[in-house]
């Protein structure tokens, strides 16, 4: 197995060649909190400890990473379109490492763009996945993962690299931190309602993913507790014509306030999402919902009903009740009561 040879050079020489940069190119917070555990063991990997993120605008990891200590700063590349697409993403990516002078790239996909951005601005360790791509001969360490892994889903794949790089990651889960001081914010807020605190996830990046509005209705009404209507903010007015007068429409709510909620939150009920994999990153016991997409298990919060197939027409109140009720009495502590 590959040795990562990023803690070899002195602090002080570290320094001044500047940070070790991570390219996430996915979109979604789901991804982000995916990669988590590769961002730490790379950042393990360095004297300093820690890493420069480059990601998509759409992760919100300038938010979510506040508090995260293996995270040095977040920098954000924007999705490019249209017949430049390509030389576009290049150019972006070479003012990135001009501006930065990292002293090595890590790229967490298979695309050749921010390769071939980093060498042209002289970066002198580059990774990569590989994958049989044109991305490998603009990097200077492998191994690269093998064609035979195109096909895998993104975690499987994280796995392969970390193994091959010699990253150590003893777990997948993400165990996102959340600021001490907003999370004390939102408990107080929130103290006076009633216990067991429960977050409904009704967004999704498509509708294929989401649970229908008035399937929600009908579960709030055969649950205990106080509800937490989650969406986005185009969901903020579908969710206060369905909701009760007791429940609490956090629609609007700032994303890193809601992962604060979700720390201290008994159960999160939703479809395939960001927020779904934003509550298992948080340690609140997760009933997930795949109709559409293939059921995770890559956390032990995540509880998944539904097989991924029958679309999420196909699963009913009746079993959602039925399963939450049974999470609700035997769920194991919230990562937050462990942890304090």
């Amino acid at each position: 197995m590959a040795e990562a040879t990023l803690a070899e050079a002195p602090p002080s020489e570290t320094r001044a060649r500047g940070p070790v940069l991570v390219y996430s190119p996915d979109r979604g917070v789901g991804d982000l909190m995916w990669h988590l555990p590769t961002l730490r063991a790379i950042a393990a990997a360095t004297p300093e400890g820690a890493v420069a993120l480059a990601t998509r605008p759409s992760t919100r990891a300038g938010v979510l990473l506040r508090a995260e200590p293996s995270v040095l700063r977040v920098e954000y590349l924007t999705y490019r379109a249209g017949a430049f697409k390509r030389a576009r993403e290049v150019v972006d990516f070479y003012r990135l490492c001009r501006r930065l002078k990292p002293r090595a790239v890590w790229i967490l996909e298979k695309i050749d763009r921010p390769a071939m951005a980093a060498a042209l601005a002289g970066v002198a360790e580059r990774r990569g996945f590989g994958l049989g791509h044109g991305q490998e001969r603009w990097l200077t360490h492998g191994p690269f993962l093998p064609r035979a892994l195109r096909p895998a889903h993104r975690l499987g794949k994280l796995d392969a690299f970390e193994a091959a790089h010699g990253l150590g990651v003893e777990s997948r889960e993400p165990a996102l931190c959340i600021d001490p001081a907003l999370a004390a914010e939102v408990a107080a807020e929130m103290a006076s309602r009633p216990r067991p605190w429960i977050v409904f996830g009704v967004g999704a990046s498509g509708p294929e993913r989401r649970w229908p509005l008035d399937r929600f209705a009908a579960l709030a009404k055969r649950l205990p507790g106080t509800i937490f209507w989650l969406g986005g903010l185009e969901d903020v007015a579908a969710v206060a014509a369905v909701a009760g007068g007791e429940a609490v429409n956090i629609s609007a709510w700032p994303l890193d306030r809601a992962a604060a909620l979700l720390a201290r939150a008994d159960l999160f009920i939703g479809g395939d999402s960001g927020p779904m994999n934003l509550s298992a990153a948080v340690g609140c016991q997760t009933l997930a919902l795949f109709g559409a997409s293939p059921p995770l298990d890559y956390s032990a919060f995540i509880t998944a009903l539904g097989d991924g197939t029958g679309g999420m027409e196909g699963i009913g109140v009746e079993a959602v009740v039925e399963e939450a009720m049974r999470l609700l009495k035997h769920c194991h502590p919230r990562r937050s009561e462990k942890t304090t």
